[in-house]
């Protein structure tokens, strides 16, 4: 956590906090969850992917894992985790889709 900037660990938590309110919307019914969806799927898989599968270009909003610090610790299981989090970002962005599409 040492080598993270403030920016990335502010941005990742309000990232988590709107993707959980996304899942209660989504466990609700609530008419407002397939553009939750949408919003939080697609601008999360963005995110997710500038911030850690791109070089660091981005001063403060990178936490690179192409050419992270020596003590980021990014290891194989760091990219996998990194690619099924920008996966799974993009199907709930397209369920969300489905979802208003549906519902028109």
């Amino acid at each position: 956590m040492g080598s993270i900037s403030t920016t990335v660990i502010t941005l990742g938590s309000l990232q988590t906090a709107l993707a959980l309110v996304t899942i209660a919307l989504v466990l609700a019914g609530h008419r407002w969850a397939p553009p939750a969806a949408i919003a939080i799927g697609f601008t999360s898989a963005i995110g997710f992917t500038l911030v850690h599968l791109f070089p660091d270009w981005f001063g403060p909003f990178s936490d690179s894992f192409i050419d992270p610090p020596a003590d980021a610790g990014v290891t194989g299981f760091s990219w996998f985790a990194a690619i099924f989090e920008v996966i799974a970002d993009l199907l709930i962005g397209f369920a969300g889709l489905r979802a208003y599409r549906r519902s028109r």
